[in-house]
């Protein structure tokens, strides 16, 4: 099992990531709002201010968990991602990352899935 984290640069297609998910069988994402570090540092170091000026609120970011049971859903996910805001390796687009999970409780599993 792996925890999933796409850190999603335009917040507007958010709702199409995770309709993309539904219609892979993905479910039990969670989304969070996010900040980059150069807009946080803007509001502190002159030198970042410039870097908070792109668009109308580019500091707001989503954040999508999803744990994932096997690469082949973590696969999955990622062509999801990219079927609504194109290839990750494009710049300001997004990042996504998984990281093991050793532990896990109260993950709950569809009636079908028991």
């Amino acid at each position: 099992m792996k925890l999933l984290i796409a850190i999603i640069n335009d917040p507007d297609v958010v709702t199409d990531i995770l309709d993309e998910f539904y219609q892979k069988d993905i479910r039990g994402a969670t989304v969070m709002d996010s900040m980059g570090m150069a807009h946080i540092m803007a509001n502190y170091v002159p030198f970042f201010s410039r870097f908070a000026e792109f668009g109308e609120d580019p500091q707001r970011n989503k954040t999508i968990f999803a744990v994932v049971e096997t690469d082949e859903i973590r696969q999955k996910a990622v062509e999801a991602i990219e079927e609504i805001i194109g290839d990750l390796d494009e710049s300001d687009t997004g990042i996504v990352m998984t990281i093991p999970i050793d532990f896990c409780k109260g993950l709950s599993k569809l009636k079908e899935d028991e």
